[in-house]
């Protein structure tokens, strides 16, 4: 009986694992899930706000090498009154940082919904990549913070990353 029993458990066993879900990203969601990402449990979330007409969602990105650089993505989410409201929540992006210490507009691509820029940050110049969408009366920022002069393999990393949380943000659900 135990020899037959076996290969049943051991069929059971994997059939479970093979449906059980991969830990290897968080999900997460913004204003009644109008705006969905994932991101890499290694990124371990730094703060959040889930209720009101603003939310954000911060994540921290280990840099490796640098106790004083802090990498971080930020997934903001606001309700505004229609374009103009949209335009008002980028002005207002647009306006902080340009007054960060050190900013320097990097912007090559030419893409309005898009600004890129480094700005020095507790003593640290940093790369600065902010994108922006609009659907459906709700306006939305993606932030994306690193230190300017990390490696190139972290920084590719980090902006494959950016990138990926950038699309799913924008995607309507």
């Amino acid at each position: 009986m135990k020899r037959t029993a076996a290969p049943a458990l051991a069929l059971l066993g994997a059939c479970a694992l093979a449906l059980a879900p991969a830990a290897f990203a968080a999900d997460y969601s913004l204003a009644d899930g109008a705006v969905k990402f994932s991101a890499s449990d290694a990124w371990p979330m730094l703060m959040e706000k889930l209720d009101g007409p603003r939310q954000f969602v911060a994540l921290q990105v280990k840099t490796p090498g640098d106790a004083n650089a802090l990498a971080r993505i930020t997934v903001t989410a606001e309700q505004v009154d229609g374009v103009a409201g949209f335009q008002k929540f980028l002005n207002g992006g647009t306006e902080r940082a340009r007054k960060l210490p050190g900013y320097v507009s990097t912007n090559s691509l030419g893409d309005s919904s898009s600004l890129r820029y480094t700005a020095t940050e507790n003593h640290e110049k940093n790369a600065y990549t902010e994108s922006y969408a609009f659907r459906s009366n709700l306006a939305i920022q993606v932030r994306c913070i690193r230190p300017a002069e990390a490696s190139p393999d972290w920084r590719a990393t980090f902006d494959a990353g950016c990138q990926s949380i950038v699309s799913a943000a924008e995607k309507a659900p």
